[in-house]
C-alpha cells in the first residue's frame, strides 16, 4: 500500500511574491469603508430628518443608543473585518509556512490593530464618565476637563495614528500584483477617504487627519518603488489603488467640507441640514470616481501604444 503524498509546503520569507485573487478581502474592504456611514444614515437620515431621533439619542444607563452600538456591534465587527484583511495579506494561505520577516510583518499589523481598538475603548470608557458627570450637574472643574480631554484628544490620537499606520502598512507590505477588482478598490477608497473624513469632523480632530493622511501617500509611494517604479503596472495594483483615492480623496473632502459649511461642522450638530451631508459625500465620491476611471482610461491607450 503506497503512503498518501503529503502536499508541498511553500516558505514565505518576503512579500515580494505575487497575490492570488481574494473575494473576501473585497468584501471586508467594503465594510470597514462604509460601516461608519450608519451615523449619517441612522442618525442624521432617519434620526434629525425623518423624525426618529430615538435611534441615535436613547439614553440607557446614562449612554446614548449610538455610542451603544458603537461599542457592541460596530467596533467588533470592525476588528474583525481588519483582522481578516491582516490574514489575507500576510498569511498562511493553504500550503504556506511563514517566515520570521513575514510573521515579525504580520505581528506588527497584529499590535497596530490592537491598539486602535484600544482607543476606541478609552473613547467609550471615558463617553461613560463623562456622561455620568454630566447627569450629575458637573460640567468644569479639572477632573472634568482632564477626563474630557482624554476622551476628545488623547483616545482620537491613538485610534487616528494606528488606524492610519495600520493601513499604511497594509498598502505597503501586501504582497504584489493583486491587480482584480480595480474599480472597486478606486470606488472603496474614496468612501474610506469621506468616511474618514466625516469621522474626524464629527470627532472634532480634522487637522489629525491632514497631519496622520499624509501617511498613507507615503505608503502609496513606497508601493510603486516595490513595484519597480512601474507606474502603469502599480496602478493596477488594488492596495495601490484604494490607497491612493483615499489618501486623495480625504485631504480634499476636508478641504471642500470647510468650504461648504464655512468650517468642520460636526455633522450631528446640523439638525435638518444632516442630508446635506449625504450629498457632499455621494458628489465628492462621484466626481473622484468620474477621474479615476478617466485615468485609468488613459493608461490603458497608452499602453496600446506602446
Amino acid at each position: 500500500m503506497s503512503k498518501p503524498t503529503l502536499p508541498k509546503v511553500q516558505n514565505i520569507s518576503t512579500t515580494l511574491i505575487p497575490a492570488s485573487e481574494s473575494k473576501s478581502l473585497i468584501w471586508w474592504i467594503i465594510y470597514v469603508c462604509f460601516a461608519y456611514h450608519y451615523k449619517v444614515i441612522v442618525c442624521g437620515l432617519f434620526g434629525k430628518i425623518l423624525g426618529y431621533d430615538w435611534l441615535c439619542h436613547t439614553m440607557i444607563h446614562g449612554v446614548t443608543t449610538n455610542h451603544w452600538f458603537e461599542q457592541l456591534v460596530y467596533a467588533p465587527i470592525l476588528w474583525y473585518a481588519l483582522y481578516r484583511i491582516i490574514i489575507i495579506v500576510f498569511g498562511p494561505h493553504e500550503n504556506e509556512l511563514l517566515g520570521k520577516r513575514v510573521k515579525r510583518l504580520k505581528t506588527i499589523a497584529m499590535f497596530m490593530l490592537a491598539m486602535y481598538i484600544y482607543g476606541i475603548g478609552i473613547h467609550f470608557t471615558n463617553t461613560i464618565e463623562i456622561y455620568s458627570r454630566t447627569q450629575l450637574g458637573i460640567e468644569s472643574g479639572p477632573l472634568y476637563d482632564q477626563v474630557y480631554w482624554v476622551d476628545e484628544q488623547f483616545s482620537h490620537w491613538i485610534q487616528f495614528f494606528f488606524f492610519f499606520a495600520l493601513f499604511a502598512w497594509l498598502i505597503v507590505y501586501d504582497r504584489l500584483d493583486r491587480t482584480h477588482a480595480g474599480y472597486i478598490a478606486v470606488f472603496t477608497g474614496l468612501l474610506h477617504g469621506l468616511e474618514r473624513a466625516i469621522g474626524v469632523i464629527e470627532g472634532d480632530s480634522p487637522y489629525i487627519a491632514v497631519v496622520l493622511g499624509v501617511i498613507i501617500l507615503i505608503a502609496c509611494v513606497i508601493r510603486w518603488q516595490r513595484h519597480d517604479r512601474n507606474f502603469p503596472r502599480v496602478w493596477q495594483d488594488f492596495f495601490f489603488r484604494h490607497g491612493l483615492s483615499f489618501g486623495l480623496s480625504m485631504p480634499v473632502a476636508l478641504f471642500l467640507y470647510q468650504l461648504v459649511y464655512d468650517g468642520f461642522v460636526q455633522p450631528s450638530s446640523m439638525g435638518n441640514r444632516g442630508w446635506t451631508v449625504v450629498v457632499f459625500v455621494a458628489v465628492v465620491t462621484g466626481v473622484g470616481f468620474a477621474l479615476a476611471i478617466l485615468l485609468d482610461k488613459l493608461l490603458i491607450k497608452k499602453s496600446e501604444l506602446n
